[in-house]
């Protein structure tokens, strides 16, 4: 199945971050480096709780009545005001009140030194990247693609892939275990079994010739 964070990035075209950061006064690419911060914060922040019975339930039950049908219009989330009698915004928020806390904050400024968008800024991208994430997750479990059993094992099987996309540092604040960020992610070549047997060889090889010199001194 596609990553949640794919799906999420097919999203944040291009025209909807230049409209976005048009709305904000605010540069296209600080723009876009927050939206992606803040979605792969979301989702990290989610799949932490997988493991989480209450938790996962209670982010389920929020996911199951969350609006899916957002990314049919992202831009009506640029608008100020309520969208409808059940905003959106303040659904998101609440649930983001609830995952995050007091570590909102420090999530924001982080986000802003990374991203080098406004801080207040920032804080109206979060407004707009949780509707996004919570409507495409909201849209596999109201159409029975995702049980709660389910949820929790596509955010674990995820978990990886979201706080590699973290901005250093984003991760310790959401008290999650970072993946290190490296030039490379290829594995290291595994020893085969001809190299276990040189080795064999080459250690016995070692121990003979040390033999052959004790027997050498004590003669001589």
């Amino acid at each position: 199945m596609v990553s949640l964070l794919d799906v999420v990035h097919e999203h944040l075209t291009p025209a909807f971050i230049a409209e976005t950061a048009e709305w904000l006064a605010e540069d296209d690419n600080a723009t876009a480096k927050a939206l992606g911060a803040w979605s792969a914060a979301i989702l990290a922040g989610t799949a932490g709780y997988a493991d989480h019975a209450k938790a996962i339930n209670r982010i389920y039950n929020h996911l199951h009545h969350f609006p899916p049908d957002i990314m049919e219009k992202p831009e009506s989330l640029l608008r100020r005001g309520n969208l409808a009698q059940n905003d959106p915004k303040d659904v998101a928020g609440h649930l983001m009140g609830q995952l995050f806390g007091a570590k909102i904050t420090p999530l924001s400024n982080a986000i802003a030194a990374f991203s080098g968008a406004r801080p207040e800024s920032v804080s109206e991208l979060l407004g707009v990247a949780a509707p996004i994430v919570l409507s495409i997750m909201g849209k596999r479990v109201q159409a029975g693609a995702l049980t709660v059993a389910g949820l929790s094992n596509t955010l674990r099987a995820d978990q990886d892939r979201f706080l590699a996309a973290l901005p250093s540092g984003l991760g310790t604040i959401l008290g999650l275990h970072e993946t290190p960020h490296t030039a490379t992610d290829e594995p290291q070549p595994a020893l085969g079994p001809q190299w276990i047997w040189a080795l064999a060889l080459l250690l016995a090889l070692g121990g003979g010739l040390l033999w052959v010199f004790r027997t050498f001194t004590v003669k001589h």
